[in-house]
């Protein structure tokens, strides 16, 4: 993942002292919170009693037997139609590849699916001011409730292939900020604020990030790396540290020194440069740099490199 564009809104500043052992980090957090847990948890869920993860309009009493199947479908070519006028009146971005009218409310409202060619697929509920409901937030929502009672019925949740494979549905977000990623798992994870969903991207083989967008949105506001957000206290659930090390140690150079990278860090930042401590198994480690234009410029073998932030502070694997 090229560092320099996973910067936006994370600030990290590294004071180095060359031949001063230690130096004063300072980060601050990205906002909100994850559906897994982490500061200032906000999943988004809607309170109330006997009410659904998203509030009266698809409650477990309106769906008991979701989908309800209880009377003729509508046809999809009405459905895309109906579905394409209130997503466009609601200034929401979708290219509809799918669509289906899996019931409707005891208040005989219907209820479309549609599938998106990027982004989250929705549910609408045909109330005087339409629910548009993203089919990720939903997943993400019915497994944390079913994680603490896994006998509750499940009470809304987009049935559409399409919109089962949160991988599929963001590989086009996260291709716009890493495009050597190839997304092997994503969920949305949490709701920052009022207006911003979050979601984690995993990349095969390399460092995840988490990245933001308006709710019901496809432009991206916010992205975090995953190596920042360890730096931060912060777990990707989908980005190991062979994956992380794997993608430091992309960056040497291949007449470059030898190293059986298993673990990475970021170190920090100065005058633009960025700096990581890279792990190589039982042999020595070393602390690297890239330029501010995220190409690699230097790097120091850990016996040379206690001046630069206290150096290097992952120990060498046992033999």
């Amino acid at each position: 993942m090229r560092p320099i564009q996973l910067l936006r809104g994370l600030f990290i500043t590294l004071v180095v002292g060359f031949g001063v052992c230690g130096a004063a980090m300072a980060q601050d957090e990205p906002p909100g919170g994850n559906a897994w847990g982490g500061k200032e948890l906000s999943d988004g869920h809607h309170q109330g009693d006997h009410l659904g993860p998203i509030g009266p309009y698809l409650s477990a009493a309106e769906l008991r037997n979701w989908p309800q199947g209880s009377r003729r479908a509508t046809p999809e070519r009405l459905v895309r139609e109906r579905t394409a006028a209130i997503l466009a009146g609601a200034g929401v971005p979708c290219e509809i590849v799918a669509a289906h009218n899996p019931g409707e409310t005891r208040q005989r409202k219907d209820i479309y699916e549609v599938a998106c060619r990027e982004g989250p697929g929705y549910l609408v509920v045909t109330t005087d001011a339409p629910a548009i409901l993203n089919c990720l937030h939903l997943a993400a929502t019915e497994e944390t409730m079913r994680a603490t009672d896994a006998s509750r019925p499940v009470t809304s949740l987009c049935l559409l292939d399409g919109n089962k494979d949160a991988a599929a549905a963001l590989r086009p977000l996260a291709a716009r900020i890493d495009p050597a990623c190839v997304v092997d798992q994503a969920a949305w994870i949490g709701r920052v604020g009022e207006d911003q969903d979050r979601y984690e991207i995993g990349c095969e083989g390399r460092d995840g990030l988490w990245l933001q967008t308006p709710i019901n949105r496809t432009d991206i506001t916010e992205t975090f790396s995953c190596m920042d957000l360890a730096a931060m206290g912060e777990t990707c659930k989908f980005t190991t540290p062979e994956e992380q090390a794997a993608t430091v140690a992309s960056w040497l150079p291949a007449d470059g020194p030898a190293c059986a990278a298993d673990r990475a860090r970021v170190v920090g930042v100065a005058g633009g440069a960025r700096y990581f401590e890279l792990s190589c198994g039982a042999g020595a480690g070393m602390i690297l740099r890239l330029t501010p234009e995220g190409r690699f410029d230097r790097a120091w073998p850990c016996a040379q490199a206690s001046g630069i932030a206290g150096g290097c502070r992952l120990a060498p694997a046992e033999s």
